[in-house]
């Protein structure tokens, strides 16, 4: 690949390369992602769900994915056809991304963050654009998760009840990451349920893979926002959808 030239920063100083915060649809990246924009890494977070307008609605959906409900096809983007969009939308991306962090308050040289589960099978362009970027994966169960999205309204989608689809596409967008993270200079994977369950223990580590600072502060936020209710989705999900078709039989049986 050819080299790119310099993009002009409108700040003093040198802009560092972001926080790729991966992870599926339901896997507990929004959660992560709060805790890490309330402690300090900045989150443009005006979009749902912590997510930035620009790289999550427009750049991703739009620009990359054709919008809709592309982002459920399986089998996912290649990576050929990701790659197929450097030198057209990644180098908007490269060009845009401080005009439009600007707008929302960052300060050009602050450690800064982007979540979108869609970056999942986007990463091969993102670490083209932002070759110094640290890759930090959140991953759960896949089970859970395609529990969790088999009965949650979801864009493009609605409610779509196929756990083995969801499971399929969760799988491939672990594999994506995976294989691409583990070649990156710069990548830690957080597991979702051990973050339930010792958030301050793992939110210290997240912290030193970040190189960000963790005070009794940070650790309170970590305690607070991580939730160990949604563990085991797949149980009081199958459970939940029991008792749905038993009310439906029982409305059938008086009509």
């Amino acid at each position: 690949m050819a080299d790119r030239k310099p993009v002009p920063t409108l700040f003093e100083g040198q802009s560092p390369d972001p926080v790729l915060v991966m992870g599926m649809h339901n896997s507990g990246s929004t959660a992560l992602s709060r805790c890490l924009h309330a402690c300090g890494l900045f989150m443009v977070n005006n979009a749902t769900q912590c997510e930035s307008h620009f790289f999550s609605n427009y750049v991703n959906d739009e620009l990359l994915m054709g919008g809709g409900s592309n982002w459920a096809n399986y089998p996912i983007m290649s990576v050929d056809e990701v790659m197929s969009y450097r030198d057209t939308v990644g180098e908007f991306m490269l060009q845009q991304w401080r005009i439009d962090l600007m707008q929302w308050g960052y300060d050009g040289v602050s450690p800064w963050g982007i979540k979108d589960a869609r970056t999942c099978v986007l990463l091969p362009l993102y670490l083209d654009v932002f070759p110094n970027c640290k890759v930090l994966f959140i991953r759960r169960d896949p089970d859970d998760i395609a529990a969790s999205l088999s009965h949650r309204e979801k864009p493009g989608v609605g409610v779509f009840n196929d756990p083995q689809h969801w499971k399929k596409l969760t799988l491939a967008h672990f594999e994506r990451v995976e294989t691409f993270g583990r070649q990156h200079h710069s990548y830690h994977v957080v597991g979702y349920e051990e973050l339930c369950q010792r958030p301050v223990e793992v939110g210290r580590r997240i912290h030193q893979f970040l190189e960000l600072p963790f005070s009794d502060r940070h650790g309170d936020v970590y305690a607070q926002t991580m939730r160990t209710d949604r563990l085991g989705t797949r149980a009081w999900t199958a459970f939940k959808w029991r008792v749905m078709a038993i009310k439906k039989g029982f409305q059938v049986m008086f009509e």
